[in-house]
């Protein structure tokens, strides 16, 4: 009785135990859970942290280059010289380059012992660049000078003065039409509206000017042939013997006038001797 009743209580307190101990486990494997979550997330919180945030969250675009609004009204002058070895074949290319990119203004060539060519041409501002770079092809560059006036100041004036213009001449006008024509201000007032107009008109044929000097680029260039070796000269002979021979038949045109004086001289010359001795005697 005393073994069972020891084994009975060896019992209950396995099963007291047992579910003492269950819901510390629980709570540990609860505590345990969060843990691997943690540790199973973590290499994605890396992998985010290494990519490169998205452009739309960065304050602007990085590294553009800022594009300029205002354009700046440039006129390109630009002054060539060039080596060729053949001048007739570069002057046909260069009429086709001039149909291509602009015209001429002019032109000058002489094909001599040292053949060269120059001319002034207007091309197209905008193509410009393309138009040295085919040049090149032309001959060798002995020179380049290019340089650039710039009219953004004076485009700005003229339209300053344009626009003043208008304004005056808006005004002139209404004050000419509520003027009566026994008024005596109407001819001063006609004379200041035909003042505005004339100079109104100026000033947009100076805007005219900027604007064509900018559309067109004016090109000076000249194409010369490398200087030939000196060569031995042999002299005509012929041309000495000719010489000679019109030498001696210009000494025979003056003997044929100098004749009839001759004859003359010794006609005369018996008489005047004898009248000259009868006299000294």
């Amino acid at each position: 009785m005393v073994f069972i009743l020891f084994a009975f209580l060896l019992q209950c307190g396995k099963e007291s135990n047992s579910e003492s101990t269950a819901p510390v486990e629980a709570e540990m494997r609860s505590m345990d859970m969060p843990m691997e979550k943690k540790v199973a997330a973590s290499p994605s919180v890396s992998q985010e942290a290494k990519e490169p945030p998205s452009v739309e969250n960065q304050l602007g675009q990085v590294f553009v280059p800022i594009q300029l609004t205002a354009e700046r009204l440039l006129e390109y002058q630009v002054q060539l010289s060039y080596q060729t070895q053949d001048l007739i074949k570069t002057r046909k290319d260069i009429l086709g380059f001039i149909t291509k990119y602009g015209y001429i203004e002019s032109s000058s060539a002489v094909n001599t012992d040292s053949p060269y060519m120059s001319l002034r041409i207007h091309i197209r501002s905008e193509k410009l660049y393309e138009a040295l770079i085919e040049l090149d092809t032309y001959g060798v560059l002995l020179s380049e000078d290019i340089a650039t006036v710039d009219h953004t100041e004076g485009m700005v004036w003229q339209k300053v003065k344009s626009n003043r213009e208008k304004i005056r001449f808006t005004r002139r006008s209404n004050a000419n039409n509520q003027t009566s024509a026994n008024s005596k201000n109407w001819e001063a007032i006609e004379e200041a509206v035909t003042d505005s107009e004339n100079n109104l008109d100026n000033a947009e044929h100076e805007i005219w000017k900027i604007k064509d000097k900018v559309k067109w680029a004016t090109l000076s260039i000249q194409f010369s042939s490398p200087i030939p070796a000196d060569k031995i000269q042999v002299p005509t002979y012929r041309n000495a013997f000719v010489g000679i021979l019109n030498v001696f038949l210009e000494l025979t045109y003056y003997l044929i006038w100098m004749i009839p004086f001759l004859l003359l001289a010794a006609i005369l010359y018996f008489p005047l001797q004898k009248v000259y001795l009868y006299f000294k005697k």
